[in-house]
């Protein structure tokens, strides 16, 4: 009898202690940081700093035969430094006005950078195959600003180019204001940019503001929460997806917020994309091409009056412009973009 008291005894202690070490496990696992790579580490206690966090991506404006450029200062109705990288052509004709192409670089909202190498290799040699005025737009990023601050940076970029019709203002830069065609003025970007530029042709489209003549999305940024053709069925567990709750954490319907829904509750009508002309540019290994591809196929479907083209390229992957900037892929995309931003 004695025996089996004591085997209960020990039995009910070894359950408390099992118990108290579970709970102790489960406490710690439940304030284990939460990592979105490459993007962000929330360490659950209310700091979130970027996966990496150390000094921002920047390189001096290249040095090159085809293109000069420099380092500016936009003029923000938001009190802060909104920097960007001017590039024009060499020996550009004084007679001539070129067109004027707003850039804006991806990374989800929180990571990249308009001073990057593969960024500024890539748009320096749009300036010159496109024979354009290309201005990288440095925007505020996550987690020191959340969305929309990248879009009210992008509209305070068009509105300081379209400010240039006047002879002399605050802030204007001599090339854009002596070889800038204010009336040939395209926005573009790729990933998180192309989802700037898009937000950026919406709100022209409201009848606001400056006028832009064409928009060209680079493998998009765009989410939901209803699955689309051609979308990866994992596609909700990849961290595009997860990041966007904090990148954009004051906004409503999460990943059906208008700003990366295009066609979520409250979106504005596409029909009323504030542009003449379309170029939508997707990568065949890219977890968000079928959403670009739907909603290329939903702007061609609506009453847009406007001409909208789709290209792919066939056995690349995300951005692959940017992390290849000399391959022939990406000269091909920057030939297709030339012409489009050159067609009538």
């Amino acid at each position: 009898m004695a025996k089996n008291h004591l085997l209960l005894s020990f039995s009910f202690f070894s359950v408390l202690i099992i118990a108290q070490i579970s709970h102790i496990f489960a406490k710690n696992t439940s304030k284990s940081p939460i990592v979105i790579q490459p993007y962000i580490i929330d360490y659950r206690n209310g700091t979130v700093t970027k996966y990496y966090n150390g000094p921002a991506s920047f390189v001096p404006p290249p040095i090159d035969s085809q293109v000069q450029s420099k380092d500016i200062v936009i003029p923000s109705p938001s009190y802060h430094n909104l920097r960007a990288r001017v590039f024009l052509p060499a020996r550009p004709d004084p007679s001539r006005k070129i067109p004027v192409l707003l850039y804006f670089h991806g990374g989800a909202f929180c990571i990249g950078s308009a001073f990057g190498w593969g960024d500024s290799h890539y748009v320096a040699k749009v300036a010159a195959e496109a024979r354009v005025i290309a201005i990288a737009v440095d925007y505020r990023l996550y987690p020191d600003f959340t969305v929309p601050a990248p879009l009210e940076d992008a509209w305070a970029a068009l509105e300081w180019v379209a400010a240039h019709a006047s002879r002399a203002g605050p802030g204007h830069d001599p090339w854009v204001a002596q070889y800038g065609h204010l009336g040939r003025i395209f926005a573009g970007g790729d990933s998180s940019g192309a989802t700037i530029a898009h937000n950026l042709a919406v709100r022209v489209g409201m009848g606001h503001g400056p006028h832009l003549s064409g928009l060209f999305l680079a493998m998009p940024y765009f989410l939901g929460s209803k699955r689309v053709p051609l979308e990866p069925k994992w596609f909700p567990f990849s961290p595009n997806y997860k990041v966007w709750p904090y990148v954009c954490n004051h906004c409503k319907g999460g990943v059906n917020n208008k700003f990366i829904n295009p066609f979520g509750r409250g979106a504005p009508s596409i029909a009323h994309l504030g542009c003449k002309k379309l170029l939508v540019y997707t990568a065949e290994v890219d977890e968000l091409r079928g959403r670009a591809i739907w909603y290329y196929k939903r702007v061609r479907t609506s009453r847009w009056p406007g001409q909208a083209r789709w290209i792919e390229a066939k056995g690349q992957s995300h951005i692959f412009h940017i992390s290849k900037p000399d391959d022939p892929a990406t000269t091909k995309l920057i030939r297709d973009l030339s012409a489009f931003v050159n067609s009538n």
